[in-house]
């Protein structure tokens, strides 16, 4: 068993449709309250071929979906440096980028930490947590040396840290239902406007 879809056609169809079907059902009732039966029926497959392809259930279920939720993670973040016009405008554009990730995947704060499981649960899960801590520290590396070729007054990887914090605590808080979208889009470009403030300003973003 891997983290990665299958090669075989019929085996990567399923593996496919039951990370689709996992995605909107820990989403909407929460790892604990979704089951093998439920995911089965969501993903139109038998509980068996769950199993063919997730032998330890539910939990290798979760850390085959946290890893798909990482590399796209890394996909959305990777337009390369220097694809801005100018330096500020490429630590407003990967701070874009990150927002908007987070945006497009409200589970993403929750299963990148692989909060709800314990790793020692699978195989896949222990596997799955040093990749995506690989992936995020190369995330957090790319966006520190946009923000240090921005001449940046602060150091990189804190001011991209407290950034990030900012993002998904206010994601956080407008996914318990604490504030609303306004409150949340306030946020978010206070958010943005404070790390914009302390790279170099060249009239850009």
């Amino acid at each position: 068993m891997t983290l990665e879809p299958p090669v075989d056609r019929r085996k990567r169809r399923t593996h496919t449709a039951v990370l689709d079907a996992a995605q909107v059902l820990f989403l909407r009732e929460g790892y604990r309250g979704t089951t093998i039966d439920m995911l089965a029926a969501e993903a139109d497959v038998a509980v068996s071929s769950i199993y063919a392809n997730f032998r330890e259930g539910k939990a290798d279920v979760y850390a085959a979906l946290a890893w798909r939720i990482a590399t796209l993670h890394a996909a959305a973040m990777s337009a390369p440096i220097g694809a801005a016009s100018t330096p500020r405008g490429e630590v407003a554009a990967v701070c874009d980028r990150y927002v908007a990730f987070h945006r497009e995947n409200p589970l993403a704060l929750r299963i990148l930490a692989l909060t709800d499981i314990d790793v020692g649960e699978s195989e896949l899960a222990t596997e799955a947590k040093v990749r995506i801590d690989a992936v995020l520290g190369g995330l957090v590396e790319s966006s520190a040396t946009a923000v240090r070729l921005a001449n940046c007054d602060v150091e990189p990887h804190a001011l991209v840290m407290v950034s990030w914090a900012t993002v998904n605590g206010a994601y956080s808080l407008f996914q318990r239902g604490i504030v609303g979208e306004s409150t949340l889009a306030a946020m978010l470009a206070i958010a943005r406007a404070d790390l914009l403030s302390h790279v170099g300003d060249d009239h850009e973003a």
